[in-house]
């Protein structure tokens, strides 16, 4: 688990029907971290979860699994993290 701590950009839910029918929901938050120019999507699995008003400064428990998109399969990335100079 990593602690993301940012302001928060976006929330959006979306709805969806399964391959079987059914109707399904899923909520994605995007996350500006400090000190960055670019917003961390987040996966959230509870939709009901209220993490805070939009600019808000944030911090969640995460977990990281890194996958991208290949010919409409999902394949396993890499995640690269570094620790900045500071001046």
């Amino acid at each position: 688990m990593f602690k993301l701590t940012g302001t928060l950009k976006k929330e959006m839910v979306r709805e969806f029907d399964y391959k079987d029918g059914r109707k399904g929901k899923s909520k994605v938050l995007f996350i500006e971290p400090e000190d960055s120019m670019y917003p961390v999507r987040v996966s959230v699995a509870d939709v009901d979860l209220k993490v805070g008003k939009l600019g808000e400064k944030i911090t969640l428990d995460v977990a990281v699994f890194p996958y991208t998109i290949v010919d409409g399969k999902r394949k396993r990335a890499f995640n690269d993290f570094y620790i900045p100079n500071k001046k």
